[in-house]
């Protein structure tokens, strides 16, 4: 399906702030979720992708009414915001009918980094007897979450529909989903700062934080924030802004850094509370000595990377808590692949094999 971008056609533009749209976007990942309790699951799952009447089913609902379906998770919306805009709404259309007429929604939840939300947009409304898109949420409605830009463009973004029968006798094997898509409301923010440039860099014991900005206009102050694991990030200093039209260069010292890998990063706040992020960077302090698997908790969506100081050749294994095993991987580069298991949460234990057999390491990673 070509992917349509509506923007605003009159002047949208009041108080810095551009308000504008993204989509509808058709999703591209399509896959059936195990609800507990439930009584069929989806077929055909891709079929959903486009609106040709080709369709996605679940065949008959067992009598007696109220029995349900699992979920059908459509991710992959390919949504590209830039980073400085602010979610205000998310609405979610789905095209579907049951000639029939025995089917209802059971759920309809978001899905927020790989993860299907408790909160539930389903007012167990019928589906209609022909092919007709319903709507769900609205420009104000952000489904019970708080979204960044990189939550929305996220490969696991998306939504998560279950069915169910409303009406005994017959089948409900005509009910059907032909297309599923999403629109995205924000307000494009005219930050207050334009950051040109930063860094961080090791000197002597310290580490030297350094960026550049221009056209400060009603700016206040920037954070610096520091992460152990690329995740989690603490303010370790506050830095007041000059208040420059022209070239500004900014340092601040973490005289006290800690060992290993640091992850650094600049919070920009405006003086009408708006807040920008600069990119992070990365300072290794200090030398290691073994192999380590980071960050640690793993988000979805991040990569996951290897310390191995003398790139040699490893094996690391990746297992559940029952001890299935899900993915076996050599390597000697610095990123390892997580695709075989990205869906699972909670704890996933590894272990790393050294070149000549001998194990280097056994730890656990968490996946959130």
């Amino acid at each position: 399906m070509k992917k349509v971008k509506l923007f605003c056609l009159t002047a949208c533009i009041f108080h810095g702030v551009y308000a504008q749209i993204d989509g509808p976007f058709g999703g591209g990942t399509f896959s059936n979720v195990t609800i507990s309790g439930s009584n069929k699951p989806w077929v055909n799952t891709s079929n959903a992708s486009l609106s040709d009447n080709v369709y996605t089913t679940f065949g008959n609902l067992s009598n007696p009414g109220g029995t349900y379906t699992d979920y059908l998770q459509v991710t992959g919306f390919g949504f590209n915001l830039p980073s400085t805009v602010v979610i205000n709404g998310i609405i979610l259309e789905i095209e579907r009918s049951d000639p029939g007429g025995r089917t209802a929604d059971y759920a309809i939840s978001i899905v927020k980094g790989g993860v299907i939300s408790t909160t539930n947009r389903s007012s167990g409304a019928a589906y209609s007897l022909t092919d007709s898109y319903q709507t769900f949420g609205s420009a104000g409605d952000l489904w019970g979450e708080t979204w960044t830009p990189a939550d929305i463009n996220s490969a696991n973004f998306g939504i998560a529909i279950a069915a169910q029968r409303v009406v005994s006798g017959g089948s409900t094997a005509a009910a059907r989903i032909d297309h599923v898509r999403i629109t995205v409301f924000y307000d494009f923010i005219v930050t207050p700062v334009k950051l040109i440039s930063f860094s961080a860099d090791k000197k002597n014991k310290n580490v030297e934080v350094k960026w550049t900005t221009a056209e400060e206009v009603n700016m206040d102050h920037y954070d610096v924030e520091r992460s152990t694991d690329g995740s989690n990030f603490t303010t370790i200093g506050t830095v007041m802004s000059q208040e420059q039209l022209l070239q500004t260069e900014y340092v601040y010292t973490d005289k006290a850094p800690v060992s290993g890998v640091s992850y650094y990063r600049l919070k920009m706040a405006g003086t009408a509370g708006d807040i920008r992020y600069s990119k992070i960077v990365s300072v290794q302090f200090a030398e290691e000595t073994g192999v380590r698997l980071y960050p640690n908790p793993l988000q979805q969506g991040q990569a996951l990377y290897i310390i191995n100081p003398r790139n040699e050749k490893v094996t690391i294994v990746f297992y559940n808590v029952t001890g299935q095993l899900l993915a076996n991987i050599v390597t000697s580069g610095s990123t390892i692949p997580v695709q075989r298991f990205q869906s699972q949460r909670g704890i996933v234990f590894y272990k790393i094999f050294e070149k000549n057999g001998d194990l280097a390491l056994n730890g656990k990673l968490l996946l959130q």
